[in-house]
């Protein structure tokens, strides 16, 4: 399969690079067979209108007009890409700019996730929301001479929340909100003599794609592993065959997969098989947030889609040789090919709650940990790209390697809690191997810093706040893991079939003589939920060496959570839940808990369509009480 349009995307908004690496990435793309390149902005382009805008974090119009002349005479067309509903939480840390968030009841609206106060969502009844995006798209599609833009127009979540918004909404409804702001962006986009781009994420929720102009070039992102059909993106995982759709209602469209930091080649081979069934104009290979992370790791499988879009690949050995070319070996290649690496969950205070192994993750760490040493060796006896790509490519297997060995050391821990026996060297001194092997990374990733980004500094301090993170994280294990004697143990197993929803999980605890305590507050999910297995999986919660009176199981978020099972350990004994009553909220099923099988209790609203619809719905509480009763 030839594509037409071939792109490669770089996020310019989450990360500023030095205009000489943009340039670079350039040179990568056209040499790998790529004839686009998208710019992806946000709020990076300073224009007349924001030159308040932090030039740390953004660009001069001269800076992207020299990059935009530099990559079309290399032959690509160069796209702008922005956003003008969601995504615009950038643009809200200026207080110029804050009054056009849909949230200004801080606290209150919206949907609470966002680490932003007043979130990512612009507000569409207010006027100079338009006006102002409007001018400045219209200052930054100035720069570029592409007849493409792309609008962005992905993830509102906190859509019409502000009073003025909820009763337009009442009125119209949401999906009509957004489908009136989807084509004034069309009209915008018309008005500039551009095509538009958007992506089609949100139709999952608001189902106006029928109503759409033809003209419209629809994007579909996704970055797992894609089978018959893709998965939706958000709660439901709402499904449809949506090229096929898109092929009878006469659209333009491109899919678009995820430059993966170890070039994990899964996404890009199951998506382009998907695609070939059907008539896309093209594919984007995306890039996102590399505030605390480098492109090199991507390169290998930036260059294979390239040439697999190209036509060029048509047996495994010829995907191994584009390997092979950027990393400097077949033998480096085939090692690569090897690897799925999967984006994971982590959890540093394993001394307080650990999730259990399960055979999925101890095989991922076990092959994680086989391909390390082969990995440093091979980027032992490379120099220049190659041995860049290939010390990334390490850097990040690593690190997802390390995690997962902290979560082992925090599954013995939580065993001595039962206990009471502590082979306390032993667990300090795999605690030092694994602050060894993060400093380890830390001084590689400073040389590739130093090398590509002199000048440049981390967007939000991310770099330095992760490995800040770790290095805490570690201290505060060891002080644990030096403390003696018992602990009281709280499992709670669950289900979960579908790992997306933002699911929160808080724990009450009563004992005799107190007051309700909160024993955890946060997420609880398969740590390698991206492998797409659902299934059953437990969590332990460190707790006082005694029986409690009660726990509450509280649900909140967009999606339901499924418990299973709940016990405790206290004294060397074990206890297994005698009571379950629903408290609050939406609970069906509470008696299952009682049964230590595969019967499960549903907390919470599943639908979500009923969540975009009504974001109060995440914020509603679904509780059980749960007492518990000796094993024996």
């Amino acid at each position: 399969m030839k594509l037409e349009l071939r792109c490669l995307q770089i996020d310019l908004a989450r990360q500023k690079e030095r205009v000489d690496f943009v340039k670079s990435y350039a040179d990568f793309a056209a040499e790998n067979g790529y004839n686009a390149l998208i710019l992806y902005l946000e709020n990076a382009v300073r224009t007349p209108d924001t030159s308040f805008f932090d030039p740390e974090e953004t660009y001069s119009p001269e800076e992207i007009s020299e990059i935009v002349s530099y990559a079309e005479g290399l032959g690509l067309d160069v796209i702008p890409a922005l956003e003008n509903l969601g995504h615009l939480e950038k643009f809200f840390l200026y207080p110029q700019l804050e009054d056009l968030s849909e949230i200004q009841d801080v606290g209150t609206q919206g949907r609470g996730f966002d680490p932003f106060k007043r979130g990512a969502c612009g507000c569409v009844t207010n006027p100079r929301l338009r006006e102002f995006t409007d001018k400045y798209i219209s200052d930054v599609c100035s720069l570029f001479h592409s007849r493409y833009v792309h609008m962005g127009l992905d993830e509102p979540f906190d859509l019409a929340v502000c009073d003025r918004c909820r009763k337009a909404a009442a009125q119209r409804g949401k999906a009509e909100l957004f489908y009136e702001h989807v084509m004034h962006t069309y009209e915008l986009c018309k008005s500039l003599g551009r095509t538009m781009m958007m992506w089609d994420d949100f139709f999952e929720y608001a189902d106006i794609v029928a109503r759409l102009p033809r003209d419209i070039v629809l994007c579909n992102w996704n970055y797992v592993f894609v089978g018959d059909e893709p998965q939706g993106h958000w709660t439901n995982r709402i499904k449809k065959d949506w090229f096929r759709l898109y092929d009878e209602l006469g659209f333009r469209y491109l899919f678009c997969t995820y430059a993966h930091r170890a070039s994990s080649a899964y996404n890009t081979d199951t998506f382009t098989a998907y695609a070939e069934k059907y008539h896309p104009l093209g594919a984007v290979m995306t890039t996102w947030r590399r505030s605390d992370s480098f492109y090199q790791g991507a390169y290998p499988n930036i260059a294979y889609a390239g040439a697999l879009w190209n036509g060029k690949i048509g047996s495994e050995a010829e995907k191994r040789a584009v390997y092979a070319a950027v990393l400097g070996s077949e033998e480096a290649a085939r090692l690569v090919l090897s690897i799925n690496a999967v984006e994971c969950g982590y959890r540093l205070n394993v001394a307080d709650v650990c999730e259990c192994d399960y055979m999925l993750k101890l095989m991922y760490r076990d092959a994680l940990g086989y391909a390390l040493p082969r990995l440093q060796a091979l980027a032992d006896k490379v120099r220049g790209r190659a041995k860049d790509v290939l010390t990334d490519i390490y850097d990040y297997v690593s690190e997802i390697w390390l995690n997962l060995r902290i979560q082992r050391v925090g599954i013995s821990l939580f065993d001595s809690y039962e206990t009471g026996r502590r082979d306390v060297s032993r667990l300090l001194g795999e605690t030092e191997e694994i602050g060894a092997g993060f400093a380890e990374i830390k001084k590689n990733a400073d040389g590739l810093w130093k090398k590509y980004r002199s000048g440049i500094k981390s967007c939000r301090g991310r770099y330095a706040a992760k490995y800040k993170n770790y290095a805490d994280g570690l201290a505060a294990l060891k002080e644990k893991i030096a403390e003696k004697g018992r602990r009281g143990v709280l499992y709670a197993e669950m289900m979960l079939y579908d790992p997306y929803p933002t699911v929160k999980t808080q724990i009450r605890i009563r004992y005799a003589g107190e007051e309700e305590t909160i024993l955890f507050d946060g997420v609880t999910k398969p740590t390698v939920a991206l492998f797409e297995t659902g299934g059953c999986y437990s969590y332990r919660f460190a707790a006082k060496d005694e029986v409690p009176e009660y726990i509450v199981f509280s649900v909140c978020g967009e999606g339901a959570l499924y418990p299973l099972h709940f016990r405790y350990v206290a004294g060397g004994k074990k206890y297994v839940a005698a009571t379950a009553e629903p408290i609050a909220g939406k609970v069906s099923r509470a008696e299952n808990v009682l049964f230590d099988d595969t019967r499960f209790c549903e907390m919470g609203e599943e639908d979500g369509v009923a969540h975009f619809n009504d974001i109060a719905l995440s914020k509603r509480r679904h509780e059980i009480k749960v007492t518990f009763r000796p094993l024996a």
